[in-house]
């Protein structure tokens, strides 16, 4: 398992996982509580997220499978089989987490577990174990762990990377303690452990299956769009500065191959009835080709590339077209980082109408604000989306407005604690510990955030938890730091943090990160 290769997702689950049991040798608190809860929310997010990305990546190979079911049509049902897998033992951890919420409904004002009055065990140890054995559900739920585990890897023994994935989070042999005395697996993951805990395991688990289906998915489209290996194979794509034009513009076209493979160069480049000089014309597989914009409407680029293989001239097509317009009444819009906007962040926006100058479109919402050209930031407020109206205003004095376009509004996710760089669970001696600074960090997050450490607190097994104020020590944790033994589980948590530059927005509590000391 240390040698898997895994994803940088995968990762992230599985260091949550083991903070997790970490925290599970403590004394349970309602700090530790809160933690395990903060975990469940993150992962429920994450489920959240895997079940649309999935869906989303699903529906292009169906896509893929209707234009081409010669090449698409096997792995498209491949890709059914892995999502009927995922949903069947899907649909087992959830029977498990339903009858968790069942005992312990929702806060109603909250909308959130009760998670202080979830620090018992008994609810799962007497639903999976009988005595000392494991109960028919507990057998039940291993054998659905198993069978999702042997099922995925005949379908995706051709990708190391996934296989090391499934391995790594769902093998269910018997787990070493001490190196030599062994547990049965489900009682080292399940039995008495706090129910919170126990749910934030299950939704873990939930959020593997989702993020190992995507790899599965994602693997299966790129595995079909590999380079060509030769001239006979290879396919020529015509890419134009913008999308449509006026009469009279210039339309600068790069036409290349799909392998851009800048070894085959041909010996000859037809465009439009025209031979094009390749001297001053091609370079790095792709030809440049400039010419005026024809009348309004569908206009084509057509043409071949022509190679020379073992005497023989291979003529490769050349398929493309570009539109003329007179005008638009829809604007163009995008995120360009994401497709939602984050509150407490300048969410970079490109604003553009066709065929009218940027200097006489017209943006407005709230927190939106011009940085020159098509440019826009957009810092959000309150609320769940912000609208943007767009109007622009022609050569001619024509006024055009768009329709109104949408963004969801996100909160900034909860950073994690990170010691030197690493976050989650890591192993160091008591005295680098004592003289370490608290960081905290958003590893999956699209920006590059800088965040400030303003406060967090110290649990060392077996004394009192000590508050420190700023991202150091304080002479109180250092010296219960001091106390610890080798092997204790000293945990860093309730841990506030700012973005340095705007200490208005507030963050999410910094998840956790948990420290074995090794001497």
């Amino acid at each position: 398992m240390a040698g898997a290769k895994l994803s940088p997702r995968q990762k992230m689950i599985n260091l949550m996982y083991l903070v997790l049991l970490a925290l599970l040798a403590m004394q349970v608190s309602v700090e530790v509580m809160e933690a395990f809860a903060k975990m469940y929310e993150r992962s429920e997010d994450a489920i959240e997220q895997g079940v649309e990305k999935n869906k989303a990546t699903l529906g292009d190979l169906k896509q893929l499978s209707n234009e081409n079911s010669a090449q698409y049509a096997e792995v498209y049902q491949t890709a059914i089989n892995v999502e009927a897998i995922s949903k069947e033992f899907i649909a087992e951890i959830r029977v498990l987490k339903n009858k968790i919420k069942e005992a312990n409904p929702i806060d109603p004002e909250t909308e959130k577990l009760p998670a202080t009055k979830m620090d018992k065990g008994d609810l799962m140890d007497e639903f999976l174990f009988a005595g000392d054995k494991n109960s028919k559900a507990g057998d039940k739920f291993v054998t659905a762990v198993d069978t999702y585990r042997g099922e995925m890897l005949k379908l995706i023994s051709a990708y190391p990377n996934i296989v090391n994935q499934i391995n790594a989070s769902f093998n269910t042999e018997p787990v070493k303690i001490d190196g030599i005395t062994k547990k049965d697996w489900l009682e080292y993951n399940f039995k008495g452990i706090p129910t919170i805990g126990t749910i934030a395991i299950l939704s873990s688990m939930e959020s593997a299956v989702l993020n190992i289906e995507n790899e599965a998915l994602t693997n299966f489209v790129s595995g079909r769009l590999k380079k060509a290996s030769s001239a006979t194979q290879l396919q020529a794509f015509v890419k134009l500065n913008k999308n449509t034009y006026s009469p009279g513009d210039e339309v600068r076209a790069e036409v290349f191959l799909a392998s851009k493979d800048d070894t085959k160069v041909p010996t000859k480049v037809e465009i439009n009835g025209k031979n094009i000089d390749l001297k001053s014309n091609f370079d790095d597989g792709k030809v440049i080709y400039k010419f005026k914009a024809g009348a309004v409407g569908d206009q084509p680029i057509i043409g071949k590339f022509i190679f020379t293989e073992n005497g023989k001239e291979i003529p490769v097509a050349i398929t493309g077209n570009y539109s003329v317009v007179a005008g638009s009444n829809q604007a163009i819009i995008s995120a360009d980082k994401m497709n939602v906007v984050y509150r407490g962040i300048e969410n970079p926006i490109t604003i553009s109408l066709p065929g009218i100058s940027p200097t006489k479109i017209k943006a407005n919402a709230p927190g939106l604000r011009p940085k020159g050209g098509s440019s826009y930031v957009l810092n959000p407020g309150a609320g769940t989306s912000v609208q943007i109206n767009v109007t622009g205003t022609t050569d001619a004095g024509e006024t055009i407005k768009s329709a109104p376009v949408t963004f969801r509004i996100k909160d900034i996710p909860a950073p994690m604690a990170s010691i030197r760089g690493e976050y989650g669970s890591i192993s160091m001696p008591k005295t680098s510990l004592a003289k370490s600074s608290i960081a905290a960090g958003l590893p999956d997050f699209v920006f590059d955030l800088d965040l400030n450490v303003l406060s967090f607190k110290v649990k060392v097994p077996g004394k009192t938890t000590v508050i420190v104020n700023g991202d150091r020590m304080n002479a109180q944790a250092q010296k219960a730091i001091e106390s610890a033994s080798r092997g204790d589980i000293v945990t860093i948590f309730g841990i506030r943090a700012a973005i340095v530059g705007n200490s208005s927005y507030k963050l999410k509590e910094v998840l956790p990160i948990s420290v074995e000391i090794s001497n």
